[in-house]
């Protein structure tokens, strides 16, 4: 008898090869454009306010981290050879347990 979706698909399909469709396809492209470009147009512009809205927080609590670090930063050890070196390795090894 046989599988009893495998004898539906095959019905499916059989209806689908006798069905009747229009065969001037020269306007199906911009039709189809012009649908993605309708449901893309009101996605953009709130897109862009979220997206502006998001770099002009990032750049205040960038310039607010920066500001914060630069006050109350001291004069940072420049040299390599100094004895009392923060990230000098032998200073590293010592703190670890």
């Amino acid at each position: 008898m046989g599988d009893p979706m495998r004898r539906n698909l095959d019905d499916l399909l059989a209806a689908w090869r006798q069905r009747h469709t229009p065969t001037d396809l020269s306007q199906l492209e911009p039709r189809v454009w012009a649908a993605i470009a309708a449901t893309r147009a009101p996605d953009l512009a709130g897109l862009l306010g979220v997206r502006a809205a998001l770099v002009a927080a990032m750049m205040i609590a960038g310039v607010a981290a920066g500001a914060g670090a630069a006050a109350s930063a001291a004069p940072a050890e420049a040299s390599p050879f100094a004895l009392q070196s923060r990230y000098a390795p032998s200073t590293l090894l010592e703190i670890a347990p």
